[in-house]
């Protein structure tokens, strides 16, 4: 989930350039969201009915959500504080490093 994370903002990053940080966020969360679906909800898990998948599909999903927004503000304050991404100054219109 990290690496999906870690890459997704990445590209984000080089490619949104005209995106707001807010919007950045809610791109990433639906690409990542997405990603979940297209992968995680053809798994079929063993022990559990296949009646009662889809309800553990949405908990589980909706879990993994929040933790991919910590985990996208962490990684892009990471980020910032390594050089990696630089803060945009948005009173000059410069950028601060």
């Amino acid at each position: 989930m990290q690496l999906a994370v870690a890459s997704t903002i990445q590209i984000i990053e080089k490619i949104g350039t005209d995106l707001s940080s807010p919007d950045k966020k809610a791109l990433a969360m639906n690409l990542l969201s997405g990603f979940y679906d297209k992968v995680f909800l053809v798994v079929d898990i063993p022990v559990v009915p296949n009646v009662l998948e889809p309800i553990i599909h949405k908990y589980v999903k909706a879990f993994l959500m929040v933790l991919v927004g910590a985990s996208i503000d962490a990684m892009v304050t990471t980020f910032r504080n390594a050089g990696i991404f630089m803060k945009k100054n948005y009173t000059t219109g410069g950028i601060n490093i």
